[in-house]
Parts: structure tokens; C-alpha cells; sequence
């Protein structure tokens, strides 16, 4: 006999659902590409690969700005009693005399008694003077070892290498949102599972109980279906749990906060450019943005050798120069100068030539990392590729054992109820049945993310190509 409902029980139930009822509501449905474009919006990866495009476009800026002359301007003031800063200051304003050399009544005579070791006091002992320079000056680089032309080309590879990197961030950033809305659709999926055998579970208890009432089978039974019904009320706790757990980690890469609710649209099945694995593994090799990004670092860093040896080559500089110099804030002696610069390094001792060779090694270093990344990439797209062949068979055995275990588990079912089968064979099919349904849901994840592994490893990994 069924045992009456509690009120209690029912009140329960129903503020539970009151309760949940506004969390519902609230919860967002995002698509798999709203999400992508979310997290490429929000996550702090993209703006860190920001900060390196700008970082090589201001370094391209830098090298350019190279070519171009540099101009300055200063005023300088000075007040000196020194003989020779003096002197040059009356100079320099243009207002030197015959008195500023020594020429005074006290030199002419000693010069006319033929005294030539007279010292005159007028130079030798000057009175403060003072002088105000203001300078434009103009340093036009003609030619410095080709050194400006390396940053240049320097610069360009990394901003190649930063535009790369920066497809490489949003293709990953697109595969673990994939891969972490595939879960939550897996973890969905596990409760479903969870939830026939939890049913199931209850299922038997009932049974087992009229079965017990009936004398056929002994209590000891029916405290087995109890403890069956428990596991199975645990295993869907739990797969309750991993739907949670899958969606904070999309939440996360979404960058949304922790009181914000979303749930996820329909699954996204994923296709496979066509092609045999070795057309797929050049194109890898070809298109992979990380790759890509890895082989311009390298180029940049063959052009840094080029500027390690502009310093063994020859300069030469154009200098042009304006100064007016006054007694005080002024413009009234003009003067200009024009000159060419002409220098070339005799010897460092090994500054340079070691500078070179550490240039040549980072460059050597940075091939072998390009080829160490290339081997990786391969290693990566045969896993993906074998994993991918073996989870498509796990599928379709999967299927096969479902559809065998359902069979099996009503035929066992059937001779329970009459009383033939025990419960511990019972709760063997049931098992067995689970499991074949647990393993399909996992077969089924593993072939979405290898083919989004392969995606990734392609460089195809768009969203928009998906």
C-alpha cells in the first residue's frame, strides 16, 4: 500500500520551485558563437595580446622615426670671470676689442721697451662677464651602417608576429569556450543518464517490495534495492554538480561575474576540412597562427643580427646649427655652423664582435624553437587524429551496447518480477546498461573536442568557419 504524501513534503517541494522559478528567469541563453565573442570581449588575454601589437607597431614608429633628423633647441646662460670664457663669450657676441686682447697703455709700453714677457691685466684677469646662447640645432643621419633599415625590418616581423599571436589567442580562447560548452551539454547529458537510473533504481525498490510482500524473494533484497537507489540518488548529485562545475569554468572564460546566471543554446556539431591527414598535417604546419607567430619571431630576430654589425660599419652625420649670443636675453649676434660627421669604429675590443654572436645564437635559438613547435604541432594532430578515429568507434559501439543492454535489462527485469532472477543480477544489467549509456555521452564529447583539437591545430579554430 502506497504511503500517504506529507503537506509538509508538497510545501517543500513547492517553495523549492518558487525559489527557482527567478534564478531561471534570470539566466541568459548564449549561442556557442555569443559566447566566443563574449569571451574574446572580455577576456584579459586579448588584452595582453593588444598591448603587443601596440608594443611592435610603437617599435616600427621608433625605427621609421630613425631616418628622420632630430632638432633641438636650448638657451644657455653663463657668467664667468675665467680669461679664456670670457674672451670667447665677447667673441661670440661679436663685441671683442683690441682692450680684450691686452692692448692697453700699460702693454704698449712694456711691448716698445721690448719687455715681451709683459702678462696684460686686462686678459689675464677679466671682470665677470656674462652671455646668453640660444641654439637651433638640426642632427640629419646620412648613413649608420644600415642599422635604422634592421629596425625596421625588425619591427615589421613582430608586428606580423603580434597580429599572428593575436589570431592564435582568440582561436584558443574560441576552443575553450567549445570545449567547456561541450561539457555542460555532456554534464546535461550524465544527468539524463543519472536520472533513468536513478528512476530505474525506484523502479526496483517498488518491486522489490511487493516481491518482499509477496514472500517470492527475501528482505535482505529489498535492503539492496535501497542501497542501489541511494548510489544512483548520489551518482545524480553529483552529475548535478559537474553541470555546475562546467558552467562557472564557461562563466569564467566569459568573464562574467559569479552572480550572473547564463545557460547554453543547442550543441554545436563541428566539421573537418576535407583531405588526408598528411594534406591536414601541411596544412597545420602552413596556417597554424602560433606557428606563424613563432617563425616571425625568428625572422625578427635575424635582422637583430644586422644591427649587432652596423656597429662594425662606418657613420656619417650632417650637423646644422643656428646660435644667437647676447650680453642678456637677445638675438643680436647671429652665427651658423655646418658640419659633417664622418666616424667609423677602429677597435672595441670584442664589445661588438660578441654582441654579434649573441645575436646569431638568439636567432639559432629561436629556429630551433620554431622547428621544436613544428614537431610539437604534428605530435598534436596525429593524437588528435587517432583519438578522433578511436572515439567515432566508440560511438558506434556505444550505440550497439545500449540498444543490447536495454534489451538485456527487460528481459532480466522480466525474470525478477517472476520471481527467477536475483536482484544482484538485476543490479547487473542495470549497471551495465548505465555504463553503456555514460560511455556513449563520453564517446560522443571526445569526438567534439578532437575535431576542435584538429581545428585548433589546422588554424581554423573560427568561430565564423565552424
Amino acid at each position: 500500500m502506497s504511503k500517504p504524501i506529507s503537506l509538509f513534503k508538497l510545501s517543500g517541494v513547492a517553495l523549492t520551485v518558487a525559489l527557482a522559478m527567478p534564478l531561471a528567469a534570470q539566466a541568459k541563453t548564449y549561442t556557442l558563437v555569443e559566447a566566443v565573442q563574449t569571451a574574446i570581449d572580455a577576456n584579459p588575454e586579448m588584452d595582453v595580446s593588444k598591448a603587443r601589437m601596440m608594443l611592435a607597431e610603437s617599435a616600427l614608429a621608433k625605427a621609421k622615426a630613425g631616418n628622420m633628423p632630430q632638432i633641438n633647441f636650448s638657451v644657455t646662460g653663463t657668467y664667468s670671470n675665467n680669461p679664456l670664457n670670457v674672451f670667447g663669450m665677447k667673441l661670440q657676441q661679436q663685441q671683442a676689442s683690441l682692450s680684450d686682447f691686452g692692448f692697453d697703455d700699460a702693454t704698449a709700453a712694456a711691448f716698445g721697451s721690448g719687455d715681451y714677457a709683459h702678462e696684460p691685466d686686462s686678459l689675464n684677469n677679466p671682470s665677470p662677464y656674462s652671455d646668453m646662447n640660444t641654439r637651433v640645432e638640426m642632427m640629419v643621419p646620412v648613413y649608420n651602417g644600415g642599422r635604422v633599415e634592421s629596425y625596421k625590418q625588425q619591427a615589421k616581423s613582430m608586428i606580423e608576429a603580434a597580429q599572428s599571436g593575436d589570431v592564435a589567442v582568440k582561436q584558443y580562447l574560441t576552443f575553450s569556450v567549445y570545449q567547456a560548452y561541450e561539457a555542460v551539454h555532456s554534464a546535461r547529458a550524465f544527468i539524463k543518464v543519472a536520472e533513468q537510473a536513478k528512476k530505474t533504481a525506484d523502479e526496483y525498490v517498488r518491486t522489490t517490495e511487493n516481491l518482499v510482500n509477496q514472500g517470492v524473494i527475501v528482505r535482505s533484497e529489498l535492503l539492496s534495492a535501497r542501497v542501489n537507489a541511494s548510489t544512483a540518488e548520489v551518482a545524480l548529485a553529483q552529475a548535478k554538480g559537474q553541470e555546475q562545475i562546467a558552467l562557472d569554468g564557461l562563466r569564467i572564460l566569459m568573464g562574467l561575474k559569479a552572480s550572473e546566471h547564463l545557460d547554453v543554446a543547442e550543441r554545436m556539431d563541428i566539421g573537418l576540412p576535407e583531405g588526408r591527414v598528411e594534406e591536414l598535417l601541411e596544412q597545420a604546419i602552413d596556417k597554424n597562427p602560433q606557428l606563424m607567430a613563432q617563425r616571425k619571431q625568428a625572422t625578427s630576430s635575424i635582422y637583430a643580427i644586422d644591427t649587432a654589425k652596423a656597429d662594425e660599419k662606418p657613420s656619417f652625420n650632417m650637423l646644422l646649427r643656428q646660435d644667437w649670443n647676447d650680453d642678456s636675453v637677445g638675438f643680436d649676434a647671429s652665427s651658423y655652423t655646418v658640419a659633417g660627421v664622418f666616424s667609423w669604429k677602429v677597435t672595441d675590443f670584442g664589445l661588438t664582435k660578441n654582441s654579434i654572436k649573441m645575436a646569431r645564437a638568439s636567432a639559432e635559438q629561436q629556429q630551433a624553437e620554431t622547428a621544436s613547435m613544428a614537431n610539437k604541432i604534428r605530435f598534436e594532430m596525429m593524437t588528435a587524429w587517432h583519438r578522433l578515429q578511436v572515439a567515432r568507434e566508440q560511438v558506434v559501439s556505444s550505440k550497439l551496447a545500449v540498444e543490447q543492454a536495454e534489451e538485456a535489462q527487460v528481459l532480466v527485469t522480466k525474470r525478477y518480477e517472476n520471481g527467477v532472477a536475483t536482484f544482484t543480477e538485476l543490479l547487473t544489467s542495470q549497471t551495465q546498461l548505465d555504463k553503456a549509456r555514460a560511455d556513449l555521452v563520453a564517446a560522443e564529447y571526445e569526438v567534439n573536442i578532437q575535431k576542435a583539437t584538429l581545428r585548433l591545430a589546422l588554424g581554423s579554430m573560427d568561430i565564423s568557419q565552424l
